[in-house]
C-alpha cells in the first residue's frame, strides 16, 4: 500500500499552482472572476470601505503596477456601470447627497495644492475628474493633453495626482496597440499615458486608435482572432473502431472529434474611455485637435507645492461617484449651451464637461465656458497650420498698408515692392522668416524655409502661386483673394480678434507719462 497522502491545497496557490494575483498597493489578493482561472477571494461587505492607501505609498506606482496586471490578463472584468474602482477594489459612493459646486471647488483646490498650472487648467481638471465617473453616460469621452517644452515641468506629478482622484486609473508609459484596446475592454479605465513623445513616434497604428477613441460610435478596433476547436472524446464503440482502423487525425489510436468550426474569427474591441496623454513638446496634430491642451511649465523657486504622497483622495472619489449616481439621468439627457466661438471638434470635447458644470450650478457654468474659450483659443493659436495661416494673413495686411501708403505720396518718391492684395513668393518667404519661431516652424522638420516648402504646405487648401505683376515686374506670387475662404475656415474668430487688437495697440502712440507730451 502506498503511504503517500493526498496533497492538501496550498492556501498561497491557485488552482493552477500559481500564486494568486495581488493588489500592488496592499499585497492582498484581488478578487477575480472564475473565467480567469483564479480562485475568487471573499469580497468585503458592500457597505464596507477599504482603508486608504498608506501615506508612503505612491498612487501613481500603484495604478501603474495594476495596469501591468491587466496587461497580463489577471485584471478584473467590469460591467458597463458606474461605480468607484480603486486598483481593483470596489468602494461605496458617499452615503449622502453631494453639493456640486462644493465638490468641484474641492477638486480644484486639491489639484492646485500639488501642481503649478496655467490659467483655466485647474477648473478644467476638476470637471474632467468628475467626467471620468460619468463618461459612460455621454457619446464623447474627453481627452486631456499635457504638453511641456522640457522635462521636469510637472506632467508626471499631475498624473500621480490624477491617480488619487479619477475613476479606475491605469497608467501606461509603454503600451502596444493590442494591449491598449484590451486594457480598455477589460477594465473600462481612465487611461493615463506618460511619455507619449516616445510611445507615439513612428507608431501610426496606435495614433490612429487614439484618434478614433474619443467618440463612442467610432471607437472600435476590429481584429482577427484564432478560435480553437473544441475537442471531445469519442464513445466506446467509436474508440474501438478507431483502434482497429486508425485514421490520420488520431491520438494514441483514438480519433479526436472536433466540435464546431475552428480558425480565424473577427472580434471587435472598444477603445473608448477618458484619457490623459503627457508629452514633451507637442502631440501629433490630429491627436492634439482631439484634446483639451494644458501647457505645463517648470515651477520657479518661489512657487511651492505639497508632496503628492500626502494626498488621500478616497473621500473625493466617493463624492464624485455619488454625484454622478444621483444625476445620471440628467447627465445622459443634458444638452448644454455651447460657446459660439468653439469650433465643432472643440465643442464636442467640451460638451461633457459643460454638462457637468451646468448640473453643479453656482459659478461653475460661467467658469467652465470661460475655460473652454481660453484653452481652446490658445490651442488653436498653437496649431502649426493655423499659426502659419494667421501669419500669412498678417503679412497680407501689412503689405496692403505699405502699398496704400506709397500710393498716397504725391511726389512718387515713396516706392514699394508690394501691391494691394498681391505678394511675390520670394517676398512672402522673406517676410515669413520674421516669424520663424512661431508654432508652424515644426512643420518644416528642420528643412529650409523656401518657396517650394510654402507651395507644398498651401497645396491641400487649393492655394497655388500664379504669375502676377507688381509695377513693371512679373514673377510667381500669391493673391490675397485666393486665401479668403481658407482664412475664414481655419483661423478662429478669437485668434483673428486677438491679432486685430494687437495691431491696434501697436499703432497707437505711446501714452504720455509724468505730464510730458508724446514726441
Amino acid at each position: 500500500m502506498n503511504d503517500t497522502k493526498e496533497s492538501e491545497p496550498n492556501p498561497t496557490q491557485n488552482q493552477n499552482g500559481n500564486p494568486p494575483a495581488t493588489n500592488p498597493s496592499t499585497q492582498e489578493p484581488i478578487a477575480l472572476p472564475p473565467e480567469t482561472g483564479e480562485v475568487a477571494t471573499s469580497k468585503p461587505p458592500a457597505t464596507s470601505v477599504p482603508a486608504a492607501s498608506p501615506p508612503h505609498k505612491s498612487a501613481f506606482a500603484t495604478a501603474k503596477a495594476f495596469g501591468k496586471l491587466l496587461l497580463k490578463g489577471t485584471g478584473k472584468k467590469v460591467q458597463d456601470s458606474i461605480f468607484l474602482w480603486e486598483h481593483g477594489t470596489e468602494i461605496e459612493p458617499w452615503p449622502e447627497p453631494v453639493d456640486g459646486p462644493a465638490l468641484l471647488d474641492a477638486l480644484e483646490a486639491t489639484v492646485k495644492r500639488f501642481v503649478i498650472l496655467p490659467k483655466w487648467a485647474a477648473e478644467t481638471l476638476a470637471l474632467w475628474i468628475l467626467h471620468t465617473y460619468a463618461f459612460l453616460l455621454r457619446d464623447v469621452s474627453t481627452y486631456i493633453g499635457l504638453e511641456s517644452p522640457q522635462k521636469r515641468c510637472g506632467k508626471t506629478t499631475l498624473l500621480a495626482v490624477m491617480c488619487e482622484l479619477v475613476n479606475r486609473p491605469v497608467v501606461a508609459s509603454n503600451i502596444s496597440s493590442p494591449a491598449f484596446f484590451r486594457v480598455i475592454a477589460e477594465a473600462t479605465p481612465t487611461l493615463m499615458i506618460d511619455e507619449a513623445d516616445t510611445l507615439l513616434r513612428g507608431n501610426d497604428q496606435l495614433r490612429g486608435i487614439l484618434n478614433a477613441g474619443y467618440y463612442k460610435k467610432t471607437a472600435y478596433v476590429v481584429r482577427v482572432e484564432h478560435r480553437p476547436a473544441k475537442v471531445s472524446s469519442p464513445g466506446p464503440d467509436e474508440a474501438e473502431r478507431e483502434r482497429q482502423e486508425p485514421d490520420g487525425d488520431s491520438k494514441n489510436g483514438v480519433a479526436q472529434q472536433p466540435e464546431g468550426n475552428s480558425g480565424p474569427d473577427l472580434a471587435r474591441f472598444s477603445s473608448w474611455c477618458p484619457k490623459m496623454i503627457a508629452t514633451i513638446k507637442h502631440l501629433p496634430d490630429t491627436l492634439r485637435d482631439r484634446c483639451i491642451i494644458i501647457e505645463m511649465q517648470r515651477k520657479t523657486s518661489r512657487e511651492k507645492c505639497e508632496r503628492v504622497k500626502y494626498l488621500q483622495g478616497t473621500e473625493l472619489r466617493r463624492k464624485c461617484a455619488r454625484f454622478v449616481q444621483d444625476h445620471a439621468e440628467a447627465l445622459a439627457d443634458a444638452r448644454p449651451d455651447l460657446p459660439a466661438d468653439l469650433n465643432d471638434r472643440a465643442a464636442d470635447i467640451w460638451e461633457p464637461l459643460l454638462a457637468l458644470a451646468d448640473l453643479a450650478g453656482g459659478q461653475w457654468p460661467e467658469r467652465a465656458r470661460n475655460a473652454a474659450l481660453g484653452l481652446s483659443a490658445g490651442a488653436q493659436e498653437e496649431s502649426p497650420i493655423s499659426a502659419l495661416l494667421l501669419d500669412l494673413m498678417v503679412i497680407f495686411a501689412q503689405t496692403t498698408v505699405a502699398a496704400r501708403e506709397a500710393a498716397k505720396d504725391p511726389s512718387g518718391k515713396q516706392t514699394t515692392q508690394f501691391a494691394e492684395g498681391r505678394v511675390f513668393s520670394r517676398d512672402l518667404v522673406a517676410l515669413l522668416e520674421r516669424y520663424a519661431d512661431h508654432p508652424w516652424s515644426e512643420l518644416r522638420r528642420g528643412k529650409a524655409l523656401t518657396e517650394l516648402w510654402l507651395t507644398k504646405e498651401l497645396r491641400p487648401f487649393g492655394i497655388k502661386p500664379r504669375t502676377i505683376w507688381i509695377g513693371n515686374t512679373s514673377a510667381k506670387g500669391y493673391v490675397e483673394e485666393d486665401f479668403q475662404e481658407t482664412f475664414h475656415r481655419y483661423i478662429s474668430k478669437s485668434a483673428a480678434l486677438a491679432m486685430i487688437a494687437d495691431a491696434r495697440a501697436k499703432s497707437q502712440p505711446p501714452k504720455p507719462t509724468d505730464g510730458q507730451s508724446p514726441k
